[in-house]
Order: structure tokens, then C-alpha cells, then sequence
């Protein structure tokens, strides 16, 4: 589990509850009631993975973690994902997933392979960046990434700062509640950050990323 004073724990937020998203009591399965929500917000827009172990579900995500394997789908495409202490390997929702994690006190770096394209996230305890491969829709990887600066730590714990996934920086604010370090390692709480940051809301003023030839 993450350790008292890691990097990692600096971007769990203190709060109880997250701003703008509400509980996932709404959604109306039985599975998910006591949940809590991994959030993402570009501009106006949220994204959210709701956590209740072993199930995290999206909008257009099912997942399931299970004895140190994810498996399920993430926008219609199979994901089957081995993930271990210092990192994780499989098949993601557009290819090969191989990631590494490398953790110090003040830093938690995760890098490698995202469906097979190249990924880097740093978080220090002042910092939250990185890159990733995006996605245009539920069945395809798009051809451009998105890129993450959150430099401001809130209030609440949550990160906030600018992402650019098509020509535009918009506001962006991750949340993340404190049941999640209790539930997830961190090595697992990586990957599902990793599922969720893959596929960002779109604002109105951003156009739809190409589908993959």
C-alpha cells in the first residue's frame, strides 16, 4: 500500500466527498453503492471512474480488479492487465501495456507502454505531469496524446493545472478521495489513473481527435 508521506499520497484528496461529481449511489447498481469516484474535469466537463472493489466502472469502462489482475473492457476494446508491485503488463483497450513504477520519498514515477504507445507520469509533491496517448471514442486509440501540467495542489488535496489533448489547454483538475489508498496498491491506483487520464472529456471548443487508418 502507499506509505504515509509518499509522493502518491500528496495527490489523494483530504475531503470526503468530491467536488462537482457526487457518489456513484446514482448509477443504480448494487455493486457499485458505497463506491467512491476517481475524477477528471477539462473546462466544464467530467469524467469519472467509480471504485468499489473489485468493480470500477465509467462511462465507457467496466473493469475488475481481482488478485493483482484487471480485466474487462475500457471503450469496447478487451483489457487484461497483470499488475504487480513495481509495475504491470498486458493487453490494454489499443495494445500492449507495459508500465514501471520507481518510487522515493519525495516522487512516484510510472513509464513504459500504454496501449502500445509511450507514457510518463511524475508526481512529486508539487507537481503532476505527464503524458499519454488519447483516445477519439469508445473503439478506437486516437493519433495524438494529451498532455498533463498540474502544478497546484488544492485545498482539498486534488491537483489542478492545464491539459492540452488537441491544440488547446483547458483547466484541468483530478480528484481523487482518500478510500482509494485504502483500497488500491499503488502500483493499481497507477493503472486506473492511467485508464481514466486515457480518455479525457472534451470541451465544446475541441475538435474530435482522427480515428486511427
Amino acid at each position: 500500500m502507499i506509505r504515509p508521506g509518499s509522493a502518491f499520497l500528496v495527490i489523494v484528496a483530504l475531503s470526503g466527498a468530491l467536488g462537482g461529481c457526487g457518489t456513484s449511489d446514482s448509477l443504480g447498481l448494487n455493486e457499485l453503492k458505497g463506491g467512491v469516484e476517481i475524477a477528471l474535469r477539462r473546462g466544464a466537463v467530467w469524467s469519472t471512474l467509480t471504485v468499489r472493489l473489485p468493480h470500477i466502472i465509467g462511462a465507457a469502462s467496466s473493469l475488475r480488479i481481482s488478485r493483482g489482475q484487471m480485466t474487462g473492457t475500457i471503450g469496447g476494446q478487451a483489457v487484461n492487465i497483470r499488475i504487480e508491485a513495481d509495475g504491470a503488463s498486458g493487453t490494454g483497450p489499443g495494445g500492449v501495456v507495459a508500465i514501471d513504477l520507481e518510487e522515493d520519498p519525495d516522487e512516484l514515477e510510472f513509464s513504459g507502454t500504454w496501449s502500445g504507445a509511450r507514457v510518463n507520469f511524475k508526481i512529486t509533491t508539487d507537481s503532476f505531469r505527464g503524458t499519454i496517448p488519447i483516445r477519439s471514442g469508445r473503439n478506437s486509440l486516437a493519433t495524438s496524446t494529451c498532455n498533463y501540467m498540474l502544478d497546484k495542489v488544492e485545498s482539498n488535496g486534488a491537483r489542478s493545472g492545464f491539459s492540452t489533448c488537441n491544440g488547446l489547454p483547458e483547466e484541468t483538475l483530478v480528484e481523487i478521495p482518500p478510500q482509494i489508498q485504502r483500497w488500491l496498491t499503488r502500483s493499481e491506483l497507477a493503472v486506473v489513473l492511467l485508464a481514466l487520464l486515457s480518455a479525457p472529456p472534451y470541451t465544446n471548443m475541441e475538435p474530435r481527435q482522427p480515428l486511427l487508418q
